[in-house]
């Protein structure tokens, strides 16, 4: 038996290589392929960075796809039923739209696969393959590790992926981690982690978890057993935790470069519609970014337009991320993703654009999918694209650098500052107007 793994692609542009930094192994096929009995023949191909051989043999297909990348899913996956190959699919889209992705494969997997990929694997084994697979009870973490031989001669984003835990406890309406993980948050045995970690003998990690100090005992004691390992590491963290120094001392301490903050907003009123009661802390942000700065940690801001903003927005949200010297700051539109309370939401309020906008053929990446409050679809996209440039402009890189606790550390540290801002419009332009799928596949 022969299983063949699929990684789609957003989409593609003709004579357009695809965006650098989206990139990166793809995780969870390779905890998927570790699954797999060793005596399946397994074959893996990643959209984004190599032609799919359609013609190549193989008994079963498993594509993994988010919202973003389900229209080239779904291309991929009626190449292979024209070929009378059977497909599973699974990841968040699949599991939020379970029966607009049935329509497509033969298969789903809705939720975490580990408990159920041997019995959808022995289900097709004896010609038994049922419609929806679905774990009854929340996944153990507990020896999970993922196959990176899945990897091997595939040029991804220099920096390995390690998960520590999965889901947020936190409860933003936008978000479909808290849509697809019911908001609860699992984690890792940590000797598992450091484990793996050991394995790869990777020195530049990234931790995927969604808030990797969403258990503040947990972190706590990972960070201590990360020091002897000596690597450098970033992840994504809420702010919550500003003002725990011994905390964050010790984030530094165990190789921590940079964390990933969702400011969302600066706007209280935003922050309370969207559910981000996290962000509402005393003094400020710029308490926040002084404290991870005073460890010498970056910080690479998010911030979401579209609910009750105007161009003063944008003009404030830009001031504070260049007066705070942030590393990176992402000026994003909010994004209706299906099975979150924000899309219901919008779709009760008459409010969405296009019910489905990730399968539309006149929607592309960084499109307004709704109807805004107080600015048009139109400007709303402009002014992301605008202040996403200005952030990344000349000026505004030499102005930032000026930070000389975090980013001039070491020679390293400051090469890596600028290589990554000074490419980062490169990176805009690439991303903008990236179609879902590929229009030769339509």
């Amino acid at each position: 038996m022969k299983i063949t793994f699929i990684m789609p692609a957003v989409g593609k542009k003709k004579s357009e290589s695809y965006v650098r930094s989206w990139i990166m192994e793809p995780l969870g096929l390779a905890i998927l392929s570790s699954l797999t009995p060793p005596e399946i023949e397994k074959k893996f191909y990643d959209d984004r960075l190599e032609e799919i051989p359609y013609d190549e043999s193989t008994d079963l297909v498993a594509i993994n796809a988010e919202t973003y990348t389900a229209k080239r899913a779904y291309q991929i996956a009626a190449k292979y039923k024209q070929r009378n190959v059977p497909v599973v699919m699974g990841g968040y889209h699949p599991t939020l739209m379970p029966e607009e992705a049935a329509e497509h494969v033969d298969a789903i997997v809705i939720g975490e696969a580990e408990q159920i990929w041997e019995i959808l694997l022995n289900d097709f084994k004896n010609k038994q393959l049922k419609k929806f697979y679905k774990s009854s009870t929340k996944t153990s973490l507990n020896n999970i590790f993922p196959d990176r031989s899945l990897f091997k001669d595939k040029k991804y984003f220099p920096v390995t992926l390690i998960e520590t835990g999965r889901g947020c406890k936190f409860n933003c309406e936008f978000c479909s981690i808290n849509a697809f993980y019911k908001r609860t948050y699992s984690t890792r045995p940590i000797d598992n982690i450091i484990d793996e970690i050991k394995r790869t003998r990777a020195k530049r990690i990234f931790f995927v978890d969604d808030n990797i100090v969403n258990d503040r005992n947990f972190a706590f004691e990972l960070f201590k057993r990360l020091i002897p390992l000596k690597i450098n590491w970033i992840s994504q963290a809420s702010m919550h935790i500003h003002n725990d120094d011994q905390l964050l001392a010790l984030m530094k301490k165990s190789g921590c470069r940079g964390v990933l903050i969702g400011f969302e907003s600066l706007n209280k009123e935003n922050l309370e519609v969207m559910g981000k009661h996290v962000n509402n802390v005393q003094n400020g942000y710029e308490k926040v970014v002084a404290q991870f700065h005073k460890h010498k940690m970056a910080i690479y801001g998010t911030f979401i337009f579209g609910y009750n903003d105007t161009p003063d927005s944008f003009k404030k949200a830009y001031d504070f991320a260049l007066k705070n010297k942030l590393f990176y700051a992402a000026f994003n539109h909010l994004v209706p993703f299906p099975g979150t309370s924000l899309y219901e939401k919008l779709k009760r309020e008459g409010k969405l654009l296009f019910n489905k906008w990730w399968l539309d053929s006149g929607c592309y990446f960084g499109n307004i999918y709704f109807k805004p409050k107080n600015l048009t679809p139109e400007k709303l996209e402009q002014l992301c694209y605008k202040y996403r440039y200005k952030f990344f402009s000349l000026a505004s890189i030499i102005k930032r650098s000026f930070n000389f606790r975090v980013y001039w550390q070491d020679i390293i540290f400051l090469f890596i500052y600028f290589a990554n801002n000074l490419f980062a419009n490169r990176e805009t332009d690439s991303r903008h107007f990236l179609p879902f799928g590929d229009a030769n596949d339509q």
